[in-house]
């Protein structure tokens, strides 16, 4: 990702290599010196596209499972609380004492990642996940009791599982990342979010017709169905190279280009089974991000660069992209709405009941995510954000309209009960094709390696803060200034983000981190031309 090394490297042979920092010696300072990012690529220009993606699918998919329980974690207020119509204090803070303790875990899961490891610290989420469904379990079905009796029940369940699902989406987008080639990358970024809306729809489905101790039963079991999955998958193969362990870093790459762990016979080394020259450009990429973290310091360097008088640094510039897309997510107001769906139902006087009108989003939910996740490698991840955020827009403008008739002017709208379920449902499809899943899944394209595990922390505790800060005062708006002047606010804000999106931001389809790094260096940061490139591992 160090461009300068990069290009020296590319225009002659006789280029310099660069230094090899003391931590990185043996055998991966030799990989290092010997080959460079545009060697590599060369030599897997043709391979790439010969390998088995299904490795990298299963795995990312496997990944992903944590996530759905954490979907069921945010799903799980409007079936609960939506049919006890607890709307008051005591509601909006069970409500959103999930969202503050996925700040937590965040905010743990970025502090760790690097010593502890992607896959050691999603198979851990098992006890936390465990421990706080249990409690869940443990309060019953009787919700409106619990409110009085075993209040702190519920409070310690929902910080639980809250800090698992905070956990799972700063790992597994970077598990999912450092896994995938560029070709498949942006697919399997997409799972994230297609596992936490299948989440959602599962809590709608089974809270509102079994009830909270089936659901969280059910949310605890599978809890222990994803762990015993994701134990057969490898680690993140670039952080097994970060940490010399070349030989396992070796054999987990293997399988995840083939399908087999097991090294090629002698002699028949083709593209399909060589990945040596995948993991010399993983241990360049190791070399070249030690050397920028002891340059920059870190988190304290980034803020220095985008203070400094040469202009912000490339770093400062990614980690600036990915926490404005999460705050932007957040801030177009869709966790309040599916936290809150039954309750806008009742309000908007719906044709059909909340229950039904829930899970009618879920499902379209869960359709718009497998769109993204076909367009995303097509489309390309810039227009569909644009394309999102203005649709976004134009879906709240809609129920601004309908809530401005049907509240403020009393005006009778029986003919059109149709159009709160319709808008919803258009707001939540095109959030879940551009919004949803891309600020997750470009995370981990810009941030660069020696920044990821502390940058997608930061961008994840920014984006679960705002989450706590809006689900929590949701129903205050909703109360004090109305459902038109509230849903006014989210849809200037969706216009916000479509500006910002179309203005500022790059296209990363297909690029490698070191293209991507050149942009932001450059400051071309909002004009990228779409082409093929390579290679796939170098993550």
């Amino acid at each position: 990702m160090n461009n300068h090394h990069a290009a020296g490297a590319g225009a002659g042979q006789h280029a310099a290599a660069p230094a090899v920092p003391p931590r990185l010696s043996g055998e991966r300072r030799n990989s290092a010196a010997k080959w460079s990012l545009s060697t590599i690529a060369e030599a897997d220009r043709a391979a790439i596209l010969g390998r088995k993606k299904w490795p990298q699918h299963v795995a990312a998919l496997s990944a992903t499972l944590t996530s759905l329980v954490g979907g069921a974690v945010l799903g799980w207020t409007s079936p609960i609380l939506g049919r006890v119509h607890i709307l008051g204090p005591i509601g909006s803070w069970v409500a959103s004492l999930a969202p503050l303790g996925a700040l937590v875990g965040a905010a743990l899961a970025g502090w760790a990642a690097n010593s502890a490891g992607r896959r050691t610290l999603i198979l851990a989420l098992i006890l936390p996940n465990l421990a706080g469904w249990g409690v869940l379990v443990a309060v019953g079905n009787n919700v409106e009791e619990a409110l009085a009796e075993k209040v702190d029940m519920l409070y310690a369940g929902r910080l639980l599982t809250g800090l698992c699902a905070g956990a799972a989406t700063v790992l597994v987008p970077m598990y999912s990342s450092e896994i995938a080639d560029s070709v498949t990358r942006g697919t399997v970024g997409v799972y994230l979010d297609l596992s936490l809306t299948v989440g959602i729809l599962l809590a709608y489905i089974v809270g509102g017709w079994g009830g909270q101790t089936v659901l969280s039963g059910l949310c605890g079991a599978l809890s222990i169905f994803a762990a015993a999955v994701f134990f057969f998958m490898p680690e993140s193969p670039q952080f097994l190279v970060v940490k010399g362990r070349r030989a396992e870093a070796e054999e987990a790459l293997r399988w995840l280009r083939t399908g087999s762990s097991a090294p090629p016979p002698k002699g028949q080394n083709g593209p399909r089974g060589d990945v040596t020259s995948e993991l010399d450009a993983m241990t360049r990429l190791a070399v070249e991000s030690e050397e920028r973290e002891r340059a920059s310091g870190g988190i304290l360097g980034a803020v220095r660069g985008l203070c400094g008088k040469g202009g912000a640094s490339p770093t400062s510039r990614a980690v600036v992209l990915v926490v404005v897309l999460m705050a932007l997510q957040q801030l177009s107001g869709i966790d309040a709405i599916i936290f809150f769906l039954q309750t806008i139902f009742q309000k908007s006087a719906s044709s059909l009941d909340p229950t039904t009108s829930s899970i009618v989003v879920g499902v379209v939910q869960v359709a718009a995510t497998l769109v993204a996740a076909l367009l995303v490698e097509r489309a390309g991840r810039r227009l569909l954000l644009g394309v999102s955020g203005s649709l976004m827009a134009a879906s709240l403008a809609a129920l601004l309209v309908y809530f401005l008739f049907h509240k403020e002017l009393e005006v009778d709208l029986n003919a059109f009960s149709w159009l709160p379920i319709s808008c919803l449902s258009a707001f939540v499809f095109v959030y879940c094709i551009g919004f949803g899943p891309l600020p997750f899944l470009m995370m981990a394209e810009f941030l660069p390696l020696e920044a990821r595990s502390w940058g997608c922390g930061l961008a994840t505790c920014v984006n679960w803060s705002l989450m706590f800060v809006v689900v929590r005062v949701f129903n205050l708006l909703l109360n004090n200034i109305g459902e038109a002047a509230t849903f006014g606010i989210f849809c200037a804000i969706c216009i916000l983000g479509t500006l910002f999106v179309l203005t500022l931001v790059p296209e990363t389809q297909g690029k490698t981190p070191t293209e991507i790094r050149q942009y932001l260096q450059d400051r071309e940061i909002h004009t990228v031309t779409r082409r093929m490139s390579t290679p796939g591992g170098v993550v």
